[in-house]
């Protein structure tokens, strides 16, 4: 019987990953999850990680008081529908 299922190609994935289309989209969608979950007012702050894997941007917690906001009332996860689409 033949084996039947998809034989990925990880190379061009990560090619897709690293493209700087990809990257500029992550960035957009995670600025725009950092705004929903209170922005730069409440402590939220978007940074492009150029040197990690396999992220491309991500809303971080800048300050003390984003940290607390974040863990009292779930602003992150509550905030990931403003990043889809």
């Amino acid at each position: 019987m033949a084996r039947r299922g998809i034989k990925w190609n990880k190379d061009a994935l990560e090619q897709i990953r690293k493209s700087p289309e990809v990257r500029a989209d992550l960035k957009r969608r995670a600025e725009k999850i950092a705004e929903a979950a209170g922005g730069e007012a409440k402590g939220y702050k978007v940074t492009e990680l150029v040197l990690e894997d396999p992220r491309g941007a991500v809303s971080i917690m800048a300050t003390g008081a984003a940290r607390a906001h974040n863990q009292k009332h779930h602003s992150l996860i509550r905030a990931l529908d403003a990043g889809r689409g």
